[in-house]
């Protein structure tokens, strides 16, 4: 039998599972031990968006591929889909997180990922721990999980675990090497955020570009060559079990509003491609807001929380003779966010006994890695300051292919992130080894004096700040300056308390480092010392964001999805299908899309022309919809669009008599007896406004061609029989007449059959579907099958098992090594 040093070869990586587990189920305890799940607001709407995607899938084995349940029909390819091979996906998932619960294990993952990160950079596997720890319960993690970005949460937990793989292989364990990166960027891009995924794509690329100017430096390009082909074919495996995924979003891209708008000038992205850059810079973080790494209170956290009733807003308010009560509601809500964005939910906090070790690191690490990991920390921290450095990000928005796509610049930092724990630790490691001389004291002073120096000038100085928040102004009229004030104060106490916070544990891990090297103690107690100081930091901080009343009851989680008798009275009603726009809030909505076909939605990335009809019209017709309800009228002759979408329902509230009926919907489809041509986008979406879309279709020339100009409109035609990837319908007309129907129009993966022959359809009203029918009885059917989705789902089944025999067969490599050492 071969034999393995069980202390050193096993043991820390035993011990640091165990605590991954420990620290991970102390930290959502409700769920394992009360039987309650956070409450996420995204996963709530999510659900709800799936639904009938589910439904569909546990009802025939297949998957639907597109929804009717919002935004009036879009692809199924970002909401609720599953691919082939997806089953050895999911299995490796669950194998790497333990099968933990889902909002748990991403946590868990991403623990487990940096420390497999840390230990293959070469630091001590107890060390690696409290990195592993630090960056798992770090705020932008904890923040997201509460408000239910869980895909979110589990690309960042296989970030580390892609660079691990990679750095592997240009360490020359190229077996290794290969498997760990395919696994991981394979988990990465099933993770569904490619966002982060691009984020990731910048580290490795300032990473490679490092390891070049070393290969070169050393003279071994031959070797890095061999190294990055094998990382391309790695990568090509890994992306290759995504591939049905990558090519559907891809695709859909081009017809989202992350793509390129028919229209001239878009109101829907002001781009020729790509996001609105006032829109992709909104959420922008100050430049003086970085120090939020550090101390995470500086900006005042999230935008409202309890100060309590010791504050100066409380002891303001009781001056001014205002009840307990009241008090206890203002303080218990109270704005406490002064930064450059709309709002927040939390700090973007690294920790401060890592940003401690960061400047440890940029003394002592190796300058190989050092410098690529401060440059793409800088670089990080540059794209979130967004719109604050205008002259840096508006170039970086117009050249760096693909960033267009991406909202939420402050999203960014997901690279510091990454990159200053693993900096700090390469630092602490190298200190740790160096000899104790003149010359490291003096290094290990002075990068002990920046972090430490800084927390003083934010304690003795941080008054200096504005502290003047957006809300500033609802509160002066509110409660006048007194209270505009005393919420300053507040948001003072809270940034010289945390910079109190920061220096205190920066502090006791300097006097930890100076006390080990001067041999006081083993490195064991060191390593316990740095482990305890940076679950207690992290751990007390991301209490902040999740406690106890982020929970509910596993039974009580989907109560916000029962049926109410609004929604009943429309089922009962609804006999065909039509459409539901719920009057509150519906560009934001995804629960009314749980039991309806819904006008609106929620997604980051609904059909750009959609956008464009929500900008040009449905923003109006749904003021008008509350407007002529103020004034008790049902008129709803006036609402072209909503008509043409067939919105023949309008909800506003839970109850049965909040349903208002619009019997001026157009109908799944209708006959029209004229074609109104146009010859651009810019005329179609105008000529909504002023052609009669009850006899009138508007028709693109510059995208379809059409000789007839008019039809005759006598005949029927009727819906027979609804699926979402499938639309039956039985037309008899005495002449060759045209069809709107009240369906999206797209062009990759609908088909069009009279009688079972494939037959042309056209877009028309800028974004709904036309058919020409001929002379007599026939049966119409629409049916979503895009190649897309097949091939690339055939294509992931077989990388999938290609990446399964890669993994067995290294497993396999490794013990046969380790018996011939043996």
């Amino acid at each position: 039998m071969p034999k393995i040093d069980f202390k050193k070869q096993v043991l820390p990586h035993l011990v640091a599972v165990i605590i991954f587990l420990i620290v991970t189920i102390m930290f959502f305890s409700p769920m394992f031990f009360e039987n309650k799940t956070l409450q996420q607001t995204d996963v709530l709407m999510g659900l709800s968006s799936g639904q009938e995607l589910k439904e569909y899938r546990e009802r025939t084995g297949e998957e639907a591929l597109w929804t009717n349940a919002m935004f009036s029909g879009m692809p199924a390819y970002l909401i609720s889909i599953r691919y082939q091979g997806e089953a050895i996906i999911d299995f490796l998932q669950n194998l790497y997180s333990f099968w933990l619960p889902r909002q748990a294990e991403v946590i868990f993952k991403g623990f487990l990922s940096f420390y497999i990160l840390l230990v293959i950079f070469g630091v001590r596997p107890y060390l690696a721990i409290a990195g592993a720890i630090a960056y798992g319960l770090g705020t932008f993690n904890i923040v997201s999980l509460g408000a239910g970005h869980i895909w979110k949460v589990e690309a960042i937990a296989y970030m580390p675990l892609v660079l691990a793989g990679i750095h592997l292989t240009y360490r020359g364990k190229l077996l290794w090497g290969f498997t760990l990166t395919a696994v991981a960027l394979a988990l990465e891009i099933d993770s569904n955020h490619l966002q982060i995924t691009y984020y990731l794509l910048l580290v490795v690329l300032i990473y490679g570009i490092a390891m070049l100017v070393d290969a070169i430096k050393k003279k071994n390009l031959k070797p890095f060559v061999t190294q990055s082909l094998i990382l391309i074919l790695a990568a090509a495996l890994g992306a290759g079990t995504n591939l049905g995924r990558l090519w559907n979003t891809y695709q859909y891209g081009q017809y989202s509003t992350r793509g390129p708008s028919p229209l001239s000038e878009s109101v829907a992205s002001g781009d020729d491609e790509g996001l609105d850059r006032d829109y992709v810079f909104n959420y922008s973080i100050g430049i003086a807001e970085t120090f939020t790494l550090m101390v995470p209170d500086f900006s005042g956290g999230a935008s409202n929380r309890n100060i309590g009733m010791d504050s100066e807003l409380a002891e303001m308010l009781q001056s001014a003779n205002v009840s307990r009560q009241q008090i206890q509601g203002f303080v218990s809500n109270a704005p406490t966010y002064w930064g450059s964005k709309p709002s927040t939910a939390g700090p973007t906090y690294a920790g401060a006994i890592v940003a401690f070790l960061f400047f440890i690191g940029c003394f002592f690490a190796s300058k190989k890695h050092r410098i690529w990991l401060i440059i793409a920390t800088v670089f990080s921290i540059m794209l979130s300051w967004g719109n604050n450095f205008s002259s840096f990000n508006y170039l970086i928005y117009d050249v760096l292919p693909g960033y267009n796509k991406f909202r939420v610049v402050e999203m960014a930092l997901v690279i510091a992130l990454l990159c200053i724990p693993i900096l700090a630790f390469l630092g602490i490691e190298h200190l740790l080894r160096s000899e104790w001389n003149a010359g490291t004291k003096k290094r290990f002073f002075i990068a002990s004096a920046i972090p430490l120096g800084l927390m003083l000038l934010l304690i003795v100085f941080g008054g200096v700040f504005s502290f003047s928040g957006a809300g500033d102004s609802r509160l002066a009229q509110m409660g006048g300056e007194a209270m505009v004030d005393a919420v300053k104060e507040d948001r003072v106490s809270l940034l010289r308390s945390d910079a109190f916070r920061t220096l205190f544990f920066s502090l006791l891990a300097a006097v930890l480092i100076f006390f080990y090297k001067g041999k006081k103690f083993a490195f064991i107690w060191l390593a316990v010392g740095i482990i305890a100081l940076s679950s207690v930091d992290m751990w007390t901080v991301a209490k902040r964001f999740i406690s106890e009343d982020n929970y509910v009851r596993e039974r009580n989680k989907f109560d916000v999805m029962t049926a109410s008798e609004a929604d009943n009275f429309i089922l009962e009603q609804n006999e065909n299908r039509a459409r539901v726009l719920n009057l509150q809030n519906p560009w934001n909505d995804g629960i009314t899309s749980y039991y309806h076909s819904s006008i609106g939605g929620y997604h980051g990335a609904k059909l750009g022309r959609y956008q464009d009809l929500i900008n040009y019209y449905l923003n109006d017709e749904l003021v008008g919809i509350i407007q002529n309800l103020q004034n008790n009228s049902t008129n709803f002759t006036n609402l072209q669009v909503l008509n043409m979408l067939n919105a023949r329902f309008f909800k506003a509230g839970a109850a049965q008599n909040a349903v208002l009926i619009n019997d001026q919907a157009l109908g799944n489809v209708w006959l029209v007896g004229n074609i109104q041509k146009v010859s651009n986008a810019d005329e179609a979406i105008e000529a909504l406004s002023t052609a009669d879309l009850a006899s009138t279709a508007i028709l693109n020339t510059s995208d379809f061609s059409m000789e007839q100009n008019s039809f005759n409109q006598q005949g029927d035609i009727q819906m027979t029989n609804y699926e979402p990837n499938e639309l039956t319908y039985q037309a008899d007309v005495q002449e060759e007449s045209f069809a709107v129907f009240s369906e999206i129009y797209y062009p990759e993966g609908w088909q069009a059959y009279i009688d079972d022959e494939p037959v042309e359809h056209v877009r028309v009203n800028y974004i709904l579907r036309g058919l020409s029918i001929p002379a007599g009885q026939h049966s119409i059917r629409f049916e979503f099958k895009p190649q897309s989705y097949y091939v690339g789902s055939s294509v992931s089944l077989v990388c999938s098992i290609l990446l399964s025999i890669m993994l067995v067969v290294s497993l396999g490599m490794s013990a046969k090594n380790l018996r011939k050492e043996s």
